[in-house]
């Protein structure tokens, strides 16, 4: 089978692991050799998503799940402690968890439905990789930060404009 990086021994932190791109990813570095923490915020989805993966890799030891709100920051702490608890050093931190707008005008759009797609995309990303960050310095040998966005930071999104603007925070 083609290998294109060995990430043997690696840990990597996945948020929104649990499905889509995120599960992509996480299967991905799997295969690549890494130990793979997946975060997700529905606990029977997450687990699901860990034991697929586990199945598919062969080894449960190196897949790990938790269950974590990337917009509460304590909630972020605890989960990349317990993920480097699990995994050890994180060496890669993929900030995938979103949520897309409900399809409301601006005009029509509240405050709170704004700000509930912002906490999460734009929130979640700093949370995550200000804690990836510190851990990464702690331990000395550097590391990966990469976020997912989408077209809609560039494009626009009709009839979600917040979501769009999260996206566009997170290219920035």
């Amino acid at each position: 089978m083609y290998q294109p990086f060995d990430l043997s021994g690696r840990g990597v932190v996945v948020t929104g692991g649990n499905g889509g791109i995120g599960l992509g990813m996480a299967r991905a570095l799997l295969a690549s050799g890494a130990k793979v923490s997946i975060w997700g915020n529905r606990a029977e989805k997450t687990e699901a998503a860990r034991a697929q993966l586990a199945a598919e890799c062969g080894d449960a030891s190196r897949v790990h799940a938790l269950v974590c709100d990337v917009g509460d920051e304590a909630q972020v702490d605890i989960a990349f402690a317990q993920s480097v608890a699990a995994i050890g050093n994180v060496h890669a931190c993929f900030a995938n968890a979103g949520v897309s707008g409900k399809g409301n005008m601006v005009m029509d759009m509240t405050l709170d439905e704004f700000r509930r797609v912002q906490r999460i995309n734009v929130e979640g990303v700093f949370l995550t990789f200000r804690a990836a960050a510190r851990h990464m310095a702690a331990h000395g040998q550097g590391g990966s930060l990469v976020a997912t966005a989408s077209t809609a930071a560039v494009e626009g999104a009709a009839r979600n404009s917040h979501y769009g603007a999260s996206k566009g925070a997170v290219t920035a």
